[in-house]
């Protein structure tokens, strides 16, 4: 790598707000030598400075505070940690130059309340890029210019985070949150209006809480260092931040469980933490305890779904997961998932070796805030690799046998609603041998008017429709925001071989229907036959219905197919398969179908349908065996005798026998 002559890091000007002086030759070290951050490294010096400059000199859309906003702050940090690190010049000219170009912008962010500009993501991300930068680019940047970014800090990313918590926190005073005109953002959001008149009160809980909370918090204290602005504003914008921030600590759950899923809970987590981490560094507060924070990093880790062709794929109920087919600037696969800076510094703060293994293998790439947060003193433990079940404080559920994409694994969404949620109640995905067999399709579009919206709906989950509805949703006028539909686990256990446990999801169907009665799942699942029994029963108070279950495919690469026979299906991908033997008191057909969506995305997503007849009653038990070429198959025999339903299974000289019985309030389970 070229050297350079590294920026004197005794100035009086930094770094103060993430890490210190005193970092500085362990923090380089690690960017030089560690073959962990040798890809970022790569990304950063063979980062095309030329065609940046290009954009920043002609290019940029001052009025699109969403795409080119986001693009230049990404730039501003990561050059100026580059010049940091390395001395390079060009890279700190870059950073300048970047910086720059944010303080053309009339405004950082696109919400407005009333005639105020309020702060929600790309404002506290602003804020947070121009303080790294004053923090990190020293002598570069002289006295003049650091007190007008300090000045900009405060206008554009503090004060308009100040509004955004603040109409937040008192909801019942708040102005509706429109888009500004001024914005680009005008034109495309209004093509699918949202009511935002309940707005702040729906963000009370959510990741977009957080974000203005965060960035408000280190803007307030980069400001304190190296700008000029009274005590009064100071002590105003912390308190709102830190009021925030508390906040949240009753949003997750005891174990560290956040309802929004992994890619929003990161988001969330890194916006907490760091400013948590800034706060401590400069004698502001030390909030780091109100959180069970390795508790937290348990969470990811348990809905972590490594498969062959994404080892760092997640169990994507509700909004979570990657975007798949995305390609931003410069970057080969798109914007790279990075979130090893969260673990990284949970396993820095709690000596938690099992953070850093997560960190260090499972939580995709790292950026420069993953090496800044990396403690390489922490030894890093491995999860064992072994049957087990998790039942976390959210009542989701997943077994697996491993971390490994090879491994079998079942998730099933039960619980309470959450933002950025589906109409998921129930709906199960399985995985093994590094493929996605019966799945959850992947990141459905956020405007209601568009036509894929109904991905959200129940009827494009793995679960149950009655008389072709789903359970309780909303309808997308108010956004992504979380509906009252509930499910919750009534019966669960395990033992050597085997797992279950049973959900009922009554109130979120009944809400549709009143005359439904009881909707229940209950999964059986068993490690050693590589074996999963559904059982799903239906009652009602009267009026027969017709029932439907849906087991959803992938075929997003197009190599994934299914065949049904009149007893079963077959769901084919090319390292894995999943057999499917279908039994009922009742008359069924079973069909493949598409969802009545544009068919271009309808075929990335292909389905089982497995209709009854119309019934009081309805008990549909699926087998389903997970299949790849060096398994044998698995014989199954079911006997249906009053209300008992008897199992014998057999694959591979493995015996299993188990029984449900089929009678309310639960459906009753029992193994040997």
């Amino acid at each position: 790598m070229k050297s350079f002559a590294l920026p004197d890091s005794s100035t009086a000007t930094g770094p103060r707000l993430f890490f210190t002086a005193k970092d500085l030759p362990r923090l380089r070290r690690l960017f030089t030598e560690d073959t962990q951050f040798a890809l970022m490294r790569h990304q950063l010096l063979e980062f095309d400075r030329a065609a940046e400059m290009k954009f920043l000199g002609s290019e940029v859309n001052y009025e699109d505070q969403l795409n080119d906003l986001r693009r230049i702050t990404d730039v501003v940090q990561n050059m100026a940690f580059l010049h940091l690190m390395t001395g390079d010049a060009e890279a700190g000219s870059l950073a300048l130059e970047s910086v720059r170009a944010l303080m053309k912008f009339p405004f950082w962010d696109f919400f407005m309340a009333g005639d105020k500009v309020i702060g929600v993501q790309g404002a506290p991300r602003c804020a947070i890029a121009v303080a790294a930068a004053l923090d990190w680019l020293g002598d570069l940047v002289d006295n003049d210019e650091r007190k007008a970014w300090a000045r900009a800090i405060a206008a554009k990313g503090c004060e308009p985070c100040w509004h955004s918590l603040n109409s937040i926190r008192h909801p019942r005073g708040a102005r509706d949150w429109t888009i500004n005109p001024r914005s680009v953002m005008h034109a495309r959001r209004m093509t699918f209006p949202v009511d935002s008149s309940r707005r702040p009160e729906i963000t009370k809980d959510t990741n977009l809480r957080t974000a203005p909370a965060g960035g408000l918090a280190i803007g307030a204290v980069a400001i304190k260092l190296y700008g000029e602005t009274t005590n009064a504003e100071l002590e105003r914008w912390l308190e709102m931040a830190i009021h925030a921030l508390r906040v949240f600590e009753d949003v997750y759950l005891p174990d560290g469980s956040y309802g929004e899923g992994v890619n929003y809970a990161n988001y969330t987590s890194e916006s907490i933490f760091m400013a948590l981490a800034v706060m401590r560094n400069n004698g502001v507060a030390d909030l780091q305890d109100g959180i069970n924070w390795r508790g937290h990093i348990n969470y990811m880790l348990q809905l972590s779904m490594p498969i062959a062709a994404n080892p760092f794929e997640v169990v994507n109920f509700g909004d979570s997961g990657r975007h798949r087919g995305e390609v931003p600037f410069q970057h080969p696969d798109g914007r790279a998932e990075s979130r090893s800076a969260l673990p990284f510094w949970v396993a820095r703060e709690y000596r938690d070796g099992s953070a850093q293994w997560f960190g260090e293998n499972m939580a995709a790439a790292h950026n420069l805030w993953s090496l800044i947060f990396f403690d390489e003193t922490v030894e890093a433990v491995a999860p064992e690799n072994k049957p087990q079940t998790w039942y976390p404080d959210l009542d989701w559920v997943v077994a697996r046998t491993g971390y490994r994409a090879e491994d079998f694994q079942v998730s099933l969404r039960s619980g309470i609603g959450w933002n950025h949620e589906h109409a998921d109640r129930n709906s199960i995905i399985i995985k093994a041998h590094g493929e996605e067999l019966i799945v959850d399709p992947s990141r459905p579009p956020y405007p209601f008017t568009d036509p894929c919206w109904m991905m959200r709906t129940t009827a494009g989950h793995s679960a149950i429709l009655i008389d072709g509805q789903g359970h309780f949703y909303h309808n997308g006028v108010e956004g992504t925001c979380a509906t009252i539909a509930q499910a919750h686990l009534v019966a669960k256990g395990e033992g050597d071989g085997y797992s279950y446990w049973s959900s009922d999801a009554t109130q979120a169907y009944r809400l549709v229907d009143l005359n439904i009665k009881n909707v229940t799942r209950a999964v059986i699942v068993l490690f050693d036959l590589h074996a999963v029994i559904v059982v799903d029963r239906v009652t009602k108070w009267k009026e027969a219905s017709k029932v439907e279950a849906r087991f959803f495919a992938d075929n997003w690469d197009g190599q994934g197919a299914i065949t049904t026979e009149s007893d079963g299906f077959f769901i084919q991908r090319p390292l894995a398969n999943a057999r499917a033997k279908i039994y009922s008191r009742n008359q069924y057909t079973i069909r493949t179908d598409q969802l009545p969506i544009p068919a271009d995305r309808a075929a990335k997503h292909p389905f089982v349908d497995v209709e009854m007849e119309p019934a009081m009653a309805s008990t549909l038990v699926t087998v389903i065996e997970i299949g790849s070429t060096e398994l044998s198959d698995l014989t199954t025999a079911v006997t249906m005798s009053g209300d008992e339903i008897g199992f014998n299974l057999t694959r591979g000289g493995a015996d299993v026998r188990c029984s449900i019985s089929d009678q309310e309030p639960v459906l009753g389970i029992k193994l040997g």
